[in-house]
């Protein structure tokens, strides 16, 4: 009977090792989901920024091919 119990106990342990497991990869894809948001948001300030801004004095945005 102590067998059986000590065989069941392992396999109880196995189980919530494999829980825990299961948990920590979800927050670790959350996590990272997350960071992806937020350079996305970002990286749309960054560009919303630059198509917004006019170049300093004495530059523009195009090229002058005859000097």
């Amino acid at each position: 009977m102590s067998a059986l119990r000590c065989g069941m106990s392992s396999v109880a342990a196995q189980a919530v090792q494999m829980q825990a497991g299961a948990f920590a990869q979800s927050i670790g894809v959350a996590v990272a989901r997350q960071q992806n948001g937020a350079q996305k948001a970002v990286a749309a300030l960054v560009a919303e920024t630059a198509a917004s801004a006019s170049p300093p004095p004495g530059q523009g945005r195009l090229v002058d091919v005859k000097a």
